[in-house]
């Protein structure tokens, strides 16, 4: 099967999957490949996800950008929060631009000659959303220097 007609394949059981799910969503197509855009409400977080196929590098990936970006001068404190957090995941990570602030939480599935379930499919967008709804408001704290890494630490090292 071609790459293109994968994609195609991929996309579909992704809006299969929203629609199943009866989430509403925005979808479009571009030189890339596929893109769906939709969100969740968490507890006190609004969860936005885009969901993208891309086609020529064969891969699903859901991104969750954060509500906020880092300032400089709390960084080097973000870096450290979100290196724990991503200690404590088996399913995905937090990437963080150091040089802009951008946060975002992100899993990816590759589909190389094999197709994604809807099974899978419902569990990226659920991961990506328990994992956002757990630490978006503590991260924002680290941003916000109301919170330090090491408290991040503790906050979470109860939890688990």
């Amino acid at each position: 099967m071609a790459k293109i007609d994968e994609a195609r394949v991929v996309f579909n059981t992704v809006c299969s999957t929203l629609d199943a799910m009866e989430w509403k969503y925005n979808r479009e197509q571009n030189d890339e490949g596929y893109n769906i855009f939709t969100s969740a409400k968490g507890e006190g977080v609004l969860i936005r996800l885009g969901i993208h196929v891309a086609t020529e590098r064969q891969l699903m990936y859901i991104k969750s950008p954060l509500s906020f970006t880092v300032p400089v001068e709390r960084r080097t404190d973000m870096a450290k929060a979100l290196t724990y957090a991503n200690w404590t995941m088996l399913n995905g990570s937090f990437e963080f631009n150091t040089d802009n602030g951008y946060v975002a939480f992100k899993a990816v599935a590759p589909y190389m000659s094999s197709m994604i379930s809807t099974e899978l499919c419902k569990y990226m967008i659920l991961v990506t959303c328990s994992m956002v709804d757990k630490f978006a408001l503590k991260l924002q704290e680290v941003n916000d220097g109301t919170l330090s890494p090491e408290q991040f630490k503790e906050v979470f090292s109860r939890k688990s």
